[in-house]
Formats: structure tokens, C-alpha cells, sequence
């Protein structure tokens, strides 16, 4: 089916990242110790779903799982547009195959060149297939609209986009305007984390909160240190998109895959 929905539906944790290049693998031990800690973080509860491509991804892929597809499209094109490029790439074998929409391979290939322009081996080797399918009128048709696509989801749009929601996230909880952090620690219930007691849906940095009649409440155990949970690859747009990259390199790049075609009935030999 899919090659590009099979990966995000299946690959759990790591569909958290973007893909890269087989051909440039992770050789920096500092970057390998960075990625562990990124992915203990964003593993906190809470932390990936304020990360708008996450967020928007997740809800897509649910969809996409449950049947609706219209839906699973509508949503992998919000996270798009936070320059999340395997939904962009999931955009555009949605048109190239038809599922939630109408086929459209022109426009699948201009989604398909744009979620390859970080230079992702089989986002580029995707682009190349779909170029070498289309006729010439619909390779005119693919560069026209490719530049609507490109003026709202191009890179530098889209990162600019993510980066004002990580800035607003992050004052908003660690609430200092300057962004200054502190040495507390976060504690919170795993079970209430996405509730939205926090105004973000975050944990509440802090130890023990009052409630209105005065008595102590617990607000749970420690999950991680501020300086931890606010360190620049999970809210600093560079250092987040950077890391995500690295993940999907080390998670799902560096493993083998295999390209199944479509299913196909096979007569049942008669018993003996």
C-alpha cells in the first residue's frame, strides 16, 4: 500500500522524528547522548503534544487508522504546515493513491518535492518515481502548483510558524518572559498530564500546590528536572528540527525495509 503511511502508522515513538539520509549517519557521540535525552523528554506526558507537527501528525494518524481518511488527510495537512516532512510526504501518496481524496499526481509529486527538500533519501527516490510517471502536461501542471504549495509550506515558513508556538508554550509554562528556566523539578500524575490542568497541558513545575480550602495536595512524583525539560532540542526550533532528523536517522532510517506490493489472490490448491 502506502509505503510512507506504513512507516508513520507503525513505527510508534519514532514516527515522533523526520526522516534523513541513510547516506549520513550519526557517527557524533555527544549527538547520540543529546538524542537519548531528547527522547526521554519528549516521552514525558504532556511534552510531544505541544509540539504542533506532533500533535497534528498523531491526530492523522489516528484518524487514518480508524478508517477515516478524510480526516487523517485534514490533519496531516495541519502538521505540514508546521514543516513536518512525513506528513508531507503522507500528503502526497494520499494523492498519488487516492485515499481521502481525489488522485492528483501532479499535486502529489509538488508534496513529494517538498518533503524531499531536506534531501531524504527515499523522499528524494519517492520525488524521482513520481516524476518519471507523469506526462508533460501533467509535469507543467505539478510546477504550477507547487508554488502555491510552496509559498505556505515551504521550510522557512513553516519553521518560523513552529517556532513562534515552541516560544509561546515555553514562557507560558516555565513562566518567565525572558525564558529564564530555574532548578526546580516537574512533578505531575501520569493519568492527568494531558487534561490540561497546566494551561498548556504540561506538568506544573513546582512541589506542592494549596488548594483553595488551604491543606497541602500533592501534585505526584518528580518526572524530570526543568533545565532538563526545557532544554534547547525540545523547544529551540533549530535544535528540536535537528533532532528530530537524528531520531529518524537512528530509529527508522538506519533500519532495512522491505517494499511490499499491493495484495494479490492466490488460488488454494486443491487438497489431497
Amino acid at each position: 500500500m502506502v509505503v510512507v503511511l506504513g512507516l508513520l502508522v507503525g513505527a510508534g515513538h519514532a514516527a515522533l522524528a523526520q526522516e534523513a539520509p541513510t547516506s549520513k549517519p550519526v557517527t557524533d557521540p555527544k549527538d547520540l547522548r543529546e538524542l537519548a535525552k531528547f527522547e526521554e523528554m519528549m516521552d514525558v506526558p504532556g511534552v510531544a503534544r505541544q509540539h504542533k507537527d506532533i500533535l497534528y501528525r498523531e491526530l492523522a494518524m489516528e484518524a487514518y487508522k480508524n478508517g477515516d481518511k478524510e480526516r487523517a488527510l485534514k490533519m496531516f495537512m495541519r502538521a505540514a504546515s508546521y514543516a513536518d516532512k512525513p506528513s508531507q510526504a503522507a500528503i502526497a501518496d494520499m494523492y498519488w493513491e487516492g485515499v481521502g481524496t481525489a488522485v492528483d499526481r501532479p499535486r502529489a509529486y509538488a508534496w513529494m518535492d517538498l518533503a524531499a527538500t531536506r534531501g531524504y533519501d527515499r523522499f528524494l527516490a519517492k520525488r524521482e518515481y513520481y516524476w518519471s510517471q507523469l506526462t508533460e502536461a501533467e509535469r507543467a501542471q505539478a510546477l504550477r502548483v507547487g508554488q502555491d504549495i510552496y509559498a505556505e509550506y515551504d521550510d522557512k515558513i513553516a519553521l518560523h510558524r513552529l517556532q513562534m508556538e515552541l516560544e509561546f508554550t515555553r514562557r507560558n509554562v516555565v513562566g518567565s518572559h525572558v525564558g529564564f528556566v530555574g532548578t526546580g523539578k516537574v512533578y505531575g500524575f501520569t493519568h492527568t498530564m494531558n487534561t490540561g490542568r497546566a494551561s498548556t497541558g504540561l506538568p506544573r513545575p513546582g512541589g506542592n500546590a494549596t488548594s483553595t480550602s488551604g491543606s497541602e495536595q500533592d501534585l505526584g512524583l518528580p518526572i524530570a528536572n526543568l533545565s532538563e525539560l526545557y532544554r534547547p532540542s525540545i523547544w529551540k526550533v533549530n535544535d528540536y528540527a535537528r533532532f528530530k532528523d537524528i531520531q529518524w536517522q537512528e530509529r527508522v532510517e538506519s533500519k532495512p525495509t522491505v517494499d511490499v506490493g499491493d495484495l494479490q489472490n492466490v488460488a488454494t490448491p486443491p487438497a489431497k
